[in-house]
């Protein structure tokens, strides 16, 4: 089983069944920034998006991102390939690029990622940061939705 596979089969595995009356929504997945280049190893392409305000996309970004802040994401969304692994980042918090996981999840997509930290923990990791675990369905960790 490929490790995407593997990490779609633990967040099916990790939702459970639902109550009546109860909303439910997907268990973010998260993926740290070493891990990033095992995504290629997976066959699907990877789309890295920056959901950040433009102005901080030109200032500095992850190699091959694309900028889709997310107050244009909804309109915008299409330019993200179909098929497609997504992993989306912000500054720092995982705020902005959950809400982004998750209409995105909604909306059908079924490989999307937060990155860990943002563009700072990209950042400090490529300038020798704290070695981060690599990602792998036993380490993938689910974050619990927001109400």
């Amino acid at each position: 089983m490929s490790r995407l596979a593997g990490a779609l089969a633990l967040v099916v595995a990790l939702a459970g069944p639902v109550e009546a009356g109860h909303s439910w929504a997907p268990p973010l997945l998260t993926i740290d920034a070493g891990s990033l280049p095992r995504l290629a190893e997976s066959g699907r392409p990877v789309t890295i998006v920056d959901v950040r305000p433009a102005e901080a996309y030109e200032r500095g970004r992850v190699p091959g991102a694309r900028s889709i802040p997310l107050d244009t994401l909804i309109r915008r969304q299409g330019e993200i390939p179909a098929g497609a692994i997504i992993v989306l980042y912000g500054e720092e918090s995982v705020d902005e690029a959950a809400a982004a996981a998750r209409y995105l999840r909604a909306g059908g997509r079924d490989a999307v990622f937060v990155l860990e930290g943002g563009f700072a923990g990209w950042r400090a990791f490529k300038m020798g940061g704290p070695e981060m675990a690599p990602h792998t369905p036993q380490n993938a960790r689910a974050a619990p939705a927001k109400p």
